[in-house]
């Protein structure tokens, strides 16, 4: 009506309905619309046969429309925005998980290996403002254990140690029920380092919980034994107690140094009862001289082995077999 629309039903049948145009109230054309569809009653029975079931479905039709709308406003709207910040929440939260996941395993992993004492980890210390890197393996250092430290020639690395299968072999001896008593770093310290640069890496050790702070046995092939051989000419100088701080016995390989060095120097290991394990090949004459004058000035234990100069890589089984038995007859 306040459009001014004017209800004007089917006039098919005249005589039951009158024309309802001149009702402009809806309240009357809609009375009149109800007396009209009460009057259909009497139509003849061909037309209610026909209309009847379309009305029914036209009822349907607008019940289901309307229970439809209802639902939809009813219900709460998602926009695309929303959608695809919700999966980019999952998607955040799915990949925290995971991380979590993973960075908890690896922690479990670093755990199990720390304490596998067959386990060969690499790390590196600071020392005099330099880096140093190294190879280490064994339990946890304490009274029980016997610390093994390992240096290298010049033609060589602390790698030459694992890739021989030589650190490997001292860290297999870690095979048992109560996690073994041997520890092994192998360091990549220059051969230039002198006694006080050893004494120096050997305190960070100690800082880092590598070593224990007891004396250790040092493995000294070739260009390396200049560490130890400096360090005994540090202890003739009234400074023995730096000798007894760091060695606890000494396997030299053939080190030049031992020749350069002044016979006066060998005589402190005697007094302090260091042990001495010198090693050569059969094919280097020079090693050979050397050991010699270690066990006439320092009573040396001499063993020779097929081999070159760097023997310990000729003769690897019989190396380590050497040494293991020096650590037991000494009670190193």
């Amino acid at each position: 009506p306040d459009r001014g629309i004017v209800v004007t039903p089917n006039l098919t049948h005249k005589n039951r309905i009158q024309d309802v145009s001149r009702y402009y109230n809806i309240s009357e054309a809609t009375r009149v619309c109800v007396n009209y569809a009460m009057n259909m009653t009497t139509v003849r029975t061909t037309s209610r046969v026909t209309n009847t079931p379309r009305l029914i479905t036209y009822a349907a039709v607008l019940a289901l429309l309307f229970l439809s709308a209802i639902y939809f406003v009813s219900s709460p709207k998602q926009t695309s925005f929303e959608k695809q910040r919700k999966q980019a929440d999952q998607g955040v939260d799915s990949v925290s998980v995971h991380s979590m996941m993973a960075s908890h395993k690896e922690a479990i992993s670093n755990k199990e290996a720390q304490h596998d004492p067959m386990k060969i980890t690499s790390s590196s210390i600071s020392y005099l403002s330099t880096s140093l890197e190294y190879y280490h393996c064994g339990p946890p250092p304490d009274s029980s254990t016997t610390e093994l430290l390992l240096l290298h020639g010049a033609a060589f690395t602390k790698e030459d140690w694992k890739t021989s299968g030589i650190l490997e072999k001292f860290c297999d001896l870690n095979n048992d029920e109560e996690g073994g008593d041997l520890t092994v770093t192998a360091l990549d310290l220059p051969v230039s380092a002198t006694g006080k640069e050893l004494e120096a890496v050997f305190d960070a050790l100690v800082e880092q919980g590598v070593l224990s702070g007891r004396s250790v046995v040092v493995v000294t092939p070739s260009a390396s034994g200049k560490a130890v051989v400096t360090l005994a000419e540090m202890a003739m100088d009234d400074n023995e107690g730096v000798l007894r701080k760091i060695l606890k016995g000494w396997i030299p390989v053939a080190p030049p140094a031992v020749q350069q060095a002044s016979d006066d120097v060998f005589v402190i290991f005697t007094r302090l009862s260091i042990p001495i394990l010198a090693i050569y090949g059969d094919q280097d004459s020079m090693g050979k001289k050397v050991t010699d004058k270690l066990v006439r000035l320092a009573s040396a234990k001499g063993v020779e082995l097929e081999g070159r100069h760097p023997v310990y890589l000729d003769s690897p089984d019989e190396f380590v077999q050497e040494i293991l038995q020096f650590l037991e007859v000494k009670q190193l």
